[in-house]
């Protein structure tokens, strides 16, 4: 900051949660005319100057004479409580400051206002420092709950020419249903039919009957809920608040009309009863903290409820919450910044390297996004399992397979000193919807298993739809492997998680623990971080020492350069395959970047990341094999390893580079 200035701000004013690096104001941009009075500054640290990231400046230019700006600048970058005050005290101050400056406010006004400012409450810090204490789950020892076994004959519910709030009131009862034995298949899309049907033909039940009339169920399994509970339309979020009570009351959420075309009657109504989602959300917390499941939580996004999905989080009564973005934040009853610490401090209660479902983001502002609300999830020890659209998790996770097993790739080709070796890994297979439907297209194109291909595949697949993973397992031949995407057991920022916890070290070996238990069950011999240290891939190495190799980084955004920087060896031996591509370029990125990073040196040996939105069919992948250059050989990452370790063993490479021991 800049002392004095003319909006009174102090030096205690907090400043942004994250350094801001990228921009300040270039007062050599502006006319030599214009009157510039620093704010907040940020000192450089080439040669320690203070520049300007947030400023006063009076225009006395002939373009803009007598225009004033307060200009903010990125004081204020990420959505944090922080980063809001600065943000309030900076706009409202400045608005204040041009009113005394055009003599529409006096100094008294102006002074009576920075004062009810200074005293205005700092933000309340999110919950942080503490204490890591594991827990075995209350379901057993598996990461995901998993249900009994399925009946035998599914009643399977079709969804056409049901409503949003029918769909609804069936998740629900499949949810409670499902406690005691999954019985019903919610065929709300395409996608499910050739899934049922492969749990046929592989045994796992005996088969199915269409249901004639959905709410026939409400009568056949009347005993498996108490009533009904009605959300409150007028706010926004308030069937996700309904939920929550449904799973802890045994209730069917449900409108009054159609609890009352059902025969249901009404337990709770939540109507009018709160002012805001965080009112009603702490209120959930405190009634049924005891209830809900300290293991699992879901960003369970509101207009999704009627696909389906939140059926896994009734059933188990896991934690049910979206905290809005600045998008949604102004529906009626948001409070973006509130609800983030709501949501914190939920999480901070439940315990350590526990999952969040669902996925925080709904479209362009809608949610924590993908970036904020990871961050926040892997700030408290909390592994994200994206399944937002997956229905029938209930049903799919009571299927037991014990050990999945991968195709054994055949001998990898013979090293030679002038090729470029590369292993393309497709992602994004953290997204368990994408086994549905999405990945299945690779699979079944006719080009599939002509040239070496690697998929990215979140290893809870084994809880929650072992028949579906088996099935890819199966149809994956010697030039097919799977690896673990992303960053081990679920999807978390490595280098933020834990860190709310005074052993973070603990926590962080906590959920290693987890990922090398599930790999060995998916049968998988390295895994895909989101960036990540060398340290905290050290720490990888350590814990999971049978891995052949670690492919890191979803792109090339890890800010590493040239091959040489990308492939190398941990202290340990262990090689480490950074992204060489990303999707910069669209599908022209893997030929570009390959070309740029690899350069003159042989043998090279590269982990081509392919972004599966970018290369979204095989077709596209299939160009890239077509059109290699005669030093490029495919291969698959376990090929890529023994090959780099033979290079490496014969001297054609340097050894490595310096990493700090685990």
């Amino acid at each position: 900051g800049f002392q004095p200035n003319p909006l009174g701000l102090d030096w205690a004013l907090p400043l942004a949660s994250e350094p801001v690096k990228r921009q300040w104001l270039d007062t050599a941009s502006l006319p030599d005319e214009d009157e510039v009075i620093p704010l907040v500054g940020l000192v450089s640290g080439e040669d320690d100057t203070v520049h300007p990231i947030s400023a006063i400046i009076k225009h006395r230019c002939a373009a803009f004479r007598g225009a004033i700006d307060v200009w903010i600048g990125q004081v204020a970058p990420a959505m944090e409580l922080d980063d809001a005050f600065c943000a309030r005290q900076l706009l409202v101050r400045g608005a204040v400051w041009c009113l005394r400056e055009k003599g529409l406010v006096d100094d008294g006004a102006q002074r009576a206002v920075f004062a009810a400012l200074d005293r205005a409450a700092r933000p309340t810090p999110l919950p942080e420092n503490l204490t890591y204490k594991p827990e075995p789950r209350s379901w057993g020892d598996t990461f995901l709950p998993k249900s009994n076994l399925p009946a035998r004959r599914l009643l399977v519910v079709e969804g056409a020419g049901m409503s949003a709030e029918d769909r609804v009131a069936v998740a629900c009862l499949q949810g409670l249903t499902s406690r005691t034995q999954p019985r019903i298949w919610l065929q709300f899309w395409g996608g499910p039919q050739f899934w049922l049907d492969w749990h046929v033909e592989k045994g796992y039940i005996d088969g199915y009957d269409r249901v004639e009339d959905w709410r026939d169920l409400f009568r056949q399994f009347r005993d498996s809920f108490r009533g009904a509970v009605v959300p409150d339309p007028a706010l926004y979020r308030g069937n996700l608040l309904a939920a929550n009570v449904a799973a802890c009351e045994d209730l069917i959420l449900a409108t009054p009309e159609l609890a009352e075309a059902l025969g249901i009657p009404v337990k709770i109504d939540l109507r009018g009863r709160f002012a805001t989602y965080a009112d009603g959300l702490e209120w959930i917390w405190q009634t049924y903290r005891s209830r809900l499941n300290r293991h699992l939580c879901n960003y369970a996004h509101p207009d999704r409820l009627a696909n389906g999905a939140f059926a896994y989080d009734v059933q188990w009564r896991g934690v049910m919450l979206w905290p809005c973005g600045p998008v949604d934040g102004t529906k009626p009853g948001a409070d973006m910044l509130r609800e983030k610490a709501v949501v914190a401090r939920i999480m901070s209660e439940l315990a350590p390297n526990s999952p969040v479902m669902g996925f925080p983001y709904g479209g362009h502002g809608v949610g924590l996004g993908e970036v904020s609300g990871v961050a926040l999830a892997s700030r408290y020890a909390k592994p994200l399992v994206c399944t937002d659209h997956l229905a029938n998790l209930s049903v799919m996770s009571g299927v037991r397979v014990e050990q999945l097993r991968q195709s054994r790739p055949g001998p990898p080709p013979a090293l030679q000193r002038d090729k470029i070796y590369i292993a393309m890994a497709l992602s994004d297979g953290d997204n368990q919807n994408c086994w549905m439907h999405f990945m299945k297209r690779y699979i079944e194109h006719p080009r599939f298993g002509e040239f070496p291909l690697a998929f990215g595949m979140g290893p809870v697949m084994a809880d929650l739809m072992p028949g579906v993973a088996q099935w890819y397992l199966e149809q994956g031949g010697p030039g097919t492997e799977f690896l673990a995407d992303v960053s081990g057991v679920g999807y978390i920022q490595p280098q933020n998680y834990g860190t709310a916890f005074a052993d973070r070290d603990a926590v962080l070996s906590g959920f290693l623990d987890w990922t090398r238990r599930y790999l060995a069950r998916m049968d998988m011999r390295t895994l895909r971080t989101v960036r990540g240290s060398d340290d905290l891939l050290a720490r990888y190495a350590a814990a999971m020492p049978d891995l052949h190799s670690l492919f890191a980084d979803m792109g090339r955004y890890s800010g590493h350069e040239g091959i040489a920087n990308l492939t190398y060896t941990l202290p340990d031996g262990m090689p480490v395959f950074r992204a060489v591509t990303s999707w910069r370029h669209g599908t022209g990125s893997v030929p570009k970047e390959i070309r740029e990073q690899v350069g003159d040196v042989r043998p090279a040996f590269v982990n081509a990341f392919l972004h599966c939105w970018t290369y979204k069919n095989l077709d596209l992948i299939a160009a890239l094999y077509d059109n290699r250059p005669a030093d490029w050989v495919f291969v698959t990452p376990a090929h890529l390893a023994t090959l780099y370790r033979q290079a490496r063993d014969k001297g054609w490479i340097g050894g490595g580079r310096e990493a700090a021991a685990p």
